[in-house]
């Protein structure tokens, strides 16, 4: 009897330890698999979070990148055509400067004293331009041509103009724009004899060229340098006149229209 109990108080602790260990393998992998889960929950969300912010990061740094090669392209857009103007300017001898080196905006006109519309041109836009230049706004760089000389009855009045613009422009050039405009008033035709000598004169006078320099237009000093100037504008490739440029663009503007030069000129210093 006492060994039927020893047998089954011992069948009942190895059941109770079976139960025990069956117990702790149940509920521990349960335990693991529910922390597993968890972490790997974790692990998602922070993986998706970091995508978000990743994702934030390149949308900020495209849109600085954006904004800083807009800046550069705009700022090419203005200085690349201004350099081009002054490395003309440099390597063409024979331009004529009128007004400040450090204007933020240069002109260039060509231009000959018997095309018409050189006078057209002239007439509508002489005003806006003499205050520009004034203001520091605008250089104007002139380059003289005379390739209408044949159209003045053989007294190459291109030339003889020019010449006299040449020596206000290099030696009083504070009357050069007053006195290009003076040649523009009352411009004799096309196919005409052109003013005379003393015509010239009188008129570099009215708009207060001195005396000393009027009187020496007739001795046509600067006769050559109007030939190389004309030379020099065929070699750039400019086939008619005027033309004009705006730091170094061609200007496709209304030339004939008070107003328009102006107008372009503001946009281009907007533009910097």
């Amino acid at each position: 009897m006492v060994q039927k109990n020893n047998k089954q108080k011992n069948n009942k602790q190895k059941n109770n330890k079976g139960r025990a260990f069956s117990s702790a393998t149940k509920s521990e992998p349960k335990n693991n698999r529910s922390t597993t889960e968890s972490q790997r929950e974790l692990m998602r969300l922070q993986r998706e979070r970091e995508a978000r912010e990743k994702k934030v990061r390149t949308g900020v740094t495209i849109g600085i990148v954006a904004v800083v090669v807009a800046g550069i392209l705009a700022g090419l857009i203005w200085l690349v055509p201004a350099l081009a103007a002054r490395k003309a300017a440099a390597s063409d001898p024979y331009v004529l400067s009128i007004g400040s080196a450090t204007a933020s905006v240069t002109v260039d006109i060509y231009q000959d004293f018997m095309c018409p519309y050189c006078g057209q041109f002239d007439r509508a836009q002489a005003s806006d331009l003499a205050a520009l230049v004034n203001a520091g706004t605008v250089k104007v760089d002139f380059h003289i041509m005379a390739f209408l000389d044949d159209s003045s009855n053989g007294t190459k009045y291109s030339t003889r103009a020019a010449n006299a613009f040449v020596a206000v422009a290099q030696r009083e050039p504070s009357k050069a724009l007053a006195f290009n405009n003076a040649l523009y008033q009352n411009q004799p035709a096309e196919g005409s004899n052109g003013l005379t000598d003393a015509e010239i004169a009188d008129r570099a006078r009215q708009v207060g060229v001195s005396d000393s320099l009027a009187s020496t237009f007739a001795s046509m000093q600067n006769a050559d340098f109007v030939s190389k100037s004309n030379q020099a504008a065929l070699a750039a490739g400019v086939t008619s006149t005027p033309t004009v440029k705006i730091n170094g663009a061609a200007f496709k503007g209304d030339l004939y229209t008070a107003g328009t030069l102006k107008d372009a000129v503001t946009k281009a210093v907007g533009s910097k």
